[in-house]
């Protein structure tokens, strides 16, 4: 048999040095890749995990603050001192008391039911409600946490726990049937099993905190599930505006707990409450904000302060609100915060300087509200009160009524809902918003209005009759409802009688277009300026504000409007302004509230300058007739406010009665219904001292007698109070 030999082969040493250049070429590549992965591209790297765990967190400034015109601080900002959690010591714990409170409320938000069991029934029944196994380990009696549930929460339960429940895959209820026993009970042993869920730390903890402090919980645990999905990286505020005995509490009792501390940020305090409550306004959380406005980076969490919402905090809320700080954090990979990386400080807010006195604010609150005879005193006063200075429009007081307390409406939601409801209006700022007819207020407008080209009527007499027709409609003065009659009267004796027939004659013959020229030129139906923009130039914006017809319907309507009623209207704001132009002699100047103000609080103040907006278009005589008659109406025994008077005091006004129809419920038979009556807004306006003025005044109270009866007593209380304050009268002082 032939056998066949392998025989060797020769490798060319060639081939050998290829394949061995070959592989380490391929060698060479490799290790190049892997150096730019790893070397090169590293900086990469870093940037995308930094990307992946930093966060941007907004924080609010420091608010700046509101003054009156001597410095006394009307809004401010003070330190909202929270007792904060830390959820991201919150993790490693296992507790079956946490586990217990979970469960507890994951069932109670379900159904709607408090627990019968409370917090420290929880804690005692794991003290002493357990026996030894014979590993000396503990096994712990069942917890009935509802001991007897009604059909309907039964119900409840079934729709909701019913599938897990019947499967017996509820940790701590696999042992038990609610629907068999009318009770929910825990099995303990169950819960000591299983793991603790942060949150559930976290309930624990609010729930040790509230017992060793003795004080309500504020968070729901479904707040606490949130805060931790939502906002991971930051404290959960568990009580916000704690006031020094807790935090004392606090820290003798909770400040060696982990993960709990005394957090702070800004928040808003009004001294004077009520008093100033329309005007200031006041302040509620910010809306969050997910992007920065300028350079549009964004925003991960936002630490929302306080924006106003009402009044000069909402109108000036830019200026005060300052500019926010931010502060970079790196969070772990579960979210939670690991440390702090950098933080750019928020600037404080600018402040306000107004022109507002905070004394005389309080005189015109305290005479507002004050009773007069007759008056219900369980029924508060609807009204306002607007002082200016005469010889530059500056507001000097401005309130309105019922008022509210802002500091509780900040705090309190319950506060704000009854507010809703209230149906006084509390929040209504009646000064510079309230939209009335001015009644017989109005009447220095008129006859100035006639006057102005039409000088000779001053000697013109009417004579007020009764009865008085206007065509066939039977008009009436305000004295034929006592059966009276003025007789024969001229222009001034009309304004100190307040008389209606002269009115409705003098417009007859002259026109409704003068008087409402001349009301224009006072501001009627206009744009009042109050809120003027800071920083640009005075301008007279064409707005309309109020309201002041461009002609009358008829005759009828004219004579309506030539006393103050149908269809004009105005605020307590422009009725001032028509007080202090007559008081002054014609000029009608912007009401100046905001005196200086400044953009930080190192930086100067800037001024709001003074502001004349016209000069009324009358002669000087028709001036010095009007200003004898309003003169006439308070100092004269026979003028509509000799209540108003003050001793040694010369004071001018004009008193007006404003008709109008209101829907109140009345008991008819035993039964309630809705029912239109009759009602009166009470006013008056005035100006003292009178030859050399120093306040103008319109004072308005709703659903009164008359102006003379009504707010007169309520004048003279201001009257008397303003001029003890400014040294003019000397306060008498009480044995």
């Amino acid at each position: 048999m032939a056998m066949k030999v392998k025989q060797k082969r020769n490798t060319s040493s060639l081939v050998i040095w290829v394949v061995f250049g070959i592989m380490m070429l391929a060698l060479s590549f490799l290790a190049s890749q892997l150096w730019k992965l790893q070397v090169k591209g590293k900086s990469g790297f870093d940037k995308v995990f930094q990307n992946q765990s930093v966060r941007r967190v907004r924080l609010p400034a420091v608010r700046g603050k509101i003054y009156d015109r001597n410095g006394v601080v009307l809004a401010d900002s003070v330190p909202n001192y929270s007792i904060a959690i830390f959820t991201e010591e919150m993790r490693a714990p296992r507790s079956a008391i946490a586990n217990t409170l979970e469960l507890m409320h994951r069932i109670w938000q379900s159904i709607g039911v408090k627990p019968d069991v409370t917090f420290l029934d929880v804690k005692r029944h794991f003290a002493m409600n357990y026996r030894l196994d014979q590993n000396g380990d503990r096994v712990y009696e069942p917890l009935v946490v509802w001991k007897k549930l009604d059909d309907e929460t039964l119900g409840k339960w079934q729709g909701i726990f019913g599938r897990w429940n019947d499967a017996r895959k509820i940790p701590g209820l696999k042992k038990h049937d609610p629907l068999k026993t009318d009770q929910i009970i825990f099995d303990i042993n169950e819960l000591r099993k299983i793991p603790t869920s942060t949150a559930a730390n976290t309930l624990e903890l609010v729930y040790e905190i509230s017992s060793r402090i003795g004080i309500p919980r504020r968070v729901r645990y479904q707040q606490i599930v949130d805060h931790i999905i939502l906002q991971k990286p930051l404290p959960l505020l568990a009580w916000e505006n704690i006031d020094d005995d807790t935090m004392a509490k606090w820290a003798d009792t909770c400040s060696t707990l982990p993960g709990t501390d005394i957090y702070y940020q800004p928040a808003r305090t009004y001294p004077f409450g009520e008093t100033n409550a329309h005007l200031v306004g006041f302040t509620l959380e910010a809306d969050a904000i997910r992007k920065e406005e300028e350079t549009g980076e964004k925003i991960h969490f936002d630490m929302r302060g306080i924006k106003g919402r009402k009044g000069l905090e909402s109108t000036y809320n830019e200026l005060l609100e300052g500019d926010p700080g931010y502060k970079l954090v790196q969070i772990d990979a579960s979210g939670y915060h690991h440390r702090d990386l950098q933080t750019l400080p928020p600037k404080p807010g600018g402040d306000l300087q107004l022109t507002i006195d905070e004394n005389m604010q309080q005189f015109a609150l305290e005479a507002l509200l004050s009773k007069q005879d007759g008056e219900d005193p369980d029924i508060p006063v609807k009204g306002a009160c607007v002082i200016l200075d005469p010889n530059n429009g500056d507001v000097l007081a401005m309130v309105s009524a019922p008022s509210f307390d802002p500091n509780a409406y900040m705090v309190s939601a319950g506060y704000r809902q009854a507010l809703l409801k209230d149906n006084l209006s509390r929040t209504y700022h009646r000064a510079v918003f309230g939209q009335y007819p001015p009644g017989s207020t109005f009447k220095p407008i008129a006859v100035l209005g006639s006057l102005r080209d039409n000088m000779n009527y001053t000697n013109v007499v009417h004579d007020c009759r009764s009865p008085y027709y206007v065509g066939k409609r039977r008009m009436k003065c305000w004295i034929h409802s006592s059966y009276g009659e003025h007789g024969e009267v001229d222009a001034r004796q009309a304004l100190m009688y307040s008389c209606n027939v002269f009115m409705f004659e003098m417009v007859q013959e002259l026109g409704y277009e003068s008087i409402r020229d001349m009301a224009k030129q006072f501001g009627i139906g206009q744009y009042a300026g109050l809120f003027p923009e800071l920083d640009e130039p005075p301008d007279q914006k064409d707005a309309k504000y109020g309201n002041l017809p461009e002609e009358a319907i008829n005759v009828v309507d004219a004579c309506n409007m030539a006393i103050g009623q149908g269809r004009i209207l105005t605020s307590p704001l422009q009725m001032a302004m028509v007080a202090a132009t007559i008081a002054n002699g014609g000029r009608l100047y912007r009401p100046r509230l905001v005196q200086k103000w400044r953009t930080s609080p190192d930086s100067d103040y800037n001024t709001n300058p003074t502001w004349a907006i016209r000069q009324v278009d009358a002669p000087v005589e028709a001036f010095e007739l009007v200003r004898g008659g309003m003169h006439d109406v308070v100092m004269d025994r026979e003028g509509t406010a000799k209540a108003a008077r003050v001793d040694d005091i010369l004071i001018a006004g004009k008193t007006g009665s404003a008709q109008y129809k209101r829907l109140v419920e009345r008991v008819i038979d035993g039964q309630t219904t809705n029912v239109v009556e009759g009602s009166v807004h009470t006013w008056m306006i005035s100006y003292a001292p009178y030859h050399f003025p120093k306040y103008a005044v319109a004072m308005l109270v709703e659903d009164g007698v008359s102006g003379g009866r009504t707010v007169g007593p309520r004048l003279s209380q201001l009257y008397r109070k303003l001029f003890e304050y400014d040294g003019t009268l000397v306060k008498e002082v009480v044995q």
